[in-house]
């Protein structure tokens, strides 16, 4: 019998993919999304969808006892379902760490706790490096999040550790990068336009990992023995702003006019925009918590923890993994 996986936020970009896998695995794939989520990339006819409340716990429990009923069973559950912006602080909290309460507590109640639960959260749990020494962050590192975004996540994560009997997962991905996602095609944009842009200083250093890597580690670990567990989780390099630049520009055959914009009028721009917007219900590409995360210059990561643990070995380098994100963003019109 074909064991069963619930991803949520299936529509996203790491949902996404994480469903694809799941289905080519031979697995029994649930996916969670909203009514008004697209099914762009969800239309294998094998997945099963589901709706759940995550705003409303008594309506999201109701629901969940309701698949119990139905002889509904989860072997595992991958929970991707979170923001990344927000139009204030407490859309951050509602959404990744009461949602994720909700959810959880709803799984109790309705006696639908899978084998294992993996939850997706984000280096900004941690939050960035110290920039003098240049340490890289480790599963070691005692958290300090700078953004909103961080800090929701960070609580979410807390609110885990601290519950007992639950066999849950963490994975602290750094910048994911791959097909279908959208924050660094802004800068493949800029560079194949001739733009090199630089926020405060070239000296930034970080880290990425390739999508399809990101997914090989989530169900390795589904299939491991490990529970109640959190990683770092990188491609085991770590780069500098110049060097992410330099790769890209090779693969786009691109010249680019460096520019190092102050931080001081990245900041001024954050909050002018965020004001600009606001009156409009509405999102800027830059906010104040954006510019204090490309502002800070170490990123690095140490993911020997995983690396060890499940004897995991990326199959992409950055410019292998680079080089099939921007033939998939020119395939499909987008760069």
């Amino acid at each position: 019998m074909a064991r069963t996986i619930l991803i949520t936020g299936a529509s996203g970009f790491i949902g996404s993919h994480l469903v694809e896998e799941g289905l080519r695995r031979g697995y029994e794939v649930y996916a969670s999304i909203r009514k008004t989520s697209s099914k762009q990339y969800l239309n294998d006819p094998r997945i099963r969808f589901m709706e759940l409340d995550f705003s409303h716990p008594e309506t999201l429990t109701g629901q969940l006892k309701k698949y119990n009923e139905e002889g509904f069973r989860f072997d595992y559950i991958v929970h991707s379902a979170g923001i990344t912006r927000a139009l204030n602080k407490q859309e951050f909290f509602r959404v990744n760490d009461q949602f994720t309460r909700n959810f959880v507590e709803g799984l109790c109640a309705a006696g639908l706790i899978p084998g294992k639960f993996i939850f997706m959260s984000s280096l900004a749990a941690i939050g960035p490096g110290d920039p003098v020494t240049m340490d890289p962050l480790s599963d070691q590192s005692v958290p300090s999040p700078i953004d909103s975004y961080g800090k929701s996540k960070l609580a979410a994560e807390r609110y885990l550790q601290a519950l007992a009997g639950f066999p849950s997962l963490i994975v602290r991905p750094t910048g994911v990068y791959g097909p279908r996602e959208k924050d660094y095609l802004n800068v493949y944009r800029n560079l194949n336009r001739g733009f090199e842009f630089y926020a405060g200083s070239k000296t930034q250093r970080t880290s990425f990992l390739y999508i399809d890597d990101l997914i090989s580690i989530i169900y390795t670990l589904l299939d491991s023995k490990f529970l109640n567990k959190t990683w770092v989780v990188s491609d085991g390099s770590n780069y500098s702003a110049v060097e992410f630049c330099a790769l890209v520009k090779k693969i786009l055959n691109k010249k680019a006019i460096p520019l190092i914009v102050p931080l001081s009028f990245i900041r001024l721009l954050a909050g002018i925009q965020e004001l600009m917007y606001k009156p409009f219900g509405t999102l800027p590409v830059l906010t104040r918590d954006k510019a204090a995360i490309i502002g800070s210059q170490n990123w690095q990561c140490d993911p020997s923890g995983i690396f060890k643990d499940i004897t995991f070995s990326p199959r992409y380098s950055l410019e292998e993994g680079l080089y099939e994100t921007i033939a998939w963003n020119r395939q499909h019109g987008i760069l």
